[in-house]
């Protein structure tokens, strides 16, 4: 049995689209989740945001596993999340990667070196997607065309919702192959 650590984003919380369906699929599965929230204090980029990012998957991670000791706990983070990749490779947990940051090589490096199975999504209007370093982690990878940094493409809403399905349905899939 799986259960999903949902990690938000800088200005992205887990009500927001992409961790709202990633938290929808696990549902589905009769999964159990532990939603992080947090406040990312004003300057965390400037110091480092690894540690903070650390300290809040730890705990969830912890809540989980005593609450429901035999599961396979998921990662699933949107963009700062994403910081927790090398806490992953540690515990070598498998995760859902929602617009890594790429261009921080420490990331793709963390992603890369994992040797749990992970999906990638990012879109190519995304300037911390790198779709070279997205390629070389030889994890699961889904590029969204024109998409930017929330996956949203330029264009009509009916993109976006496009955009959405097709992340949704990669992730249901991903989730459905780690049960």
């Amino acid at each position: 049995m799986i259960a999903g650590v949902i990690v938000p984003g800088s200005g992205y919380g887990p009500q927001a689209p992409l961790l709202n369906l990633a938290g929808e699929a696990l549902t589905d599965l009769d999964a159990a989740k532990e939603i992080i929230t947090w406040t990312v204090p004003k300057g965390l980029l400037d110091i480092g945001p690894e540690p903070f990012v650390r300290a809040h998957v730890s705990a969830a991670l912890h809540r989980l596993t005593n609450a429901a000791p035999n599961v396979q706990p998921v990662i699933i983070a949107k963009s700062l999340g994403t910081y927790a990749a090398g806490l992953a490779a540690e515990r070598q947990l498998p995760a859902i990667w929602l617009t890594p940051l790429l261009n921080d090589n420490a990331v793709a490096e963390a992603i890369t070196l994992n040797p749990a199975p992970a999906l990638l999504v990012g879109g190519t209007h995304d300037r911390t997607w790198v779709p070279d370093a997205a390629g070389r982690t030889g994890k699961k990878v889904l590029t969204i065309e024109g998409a930017n940094h929330a996956l949203r493409p330029h264009g009509p809403l009916s993109a976006y919702t496009d955009a959405l399905a097709a992340v949704g349905m990669e992730m249901e899939k991903f989730l459905s192959q780690l049960v």
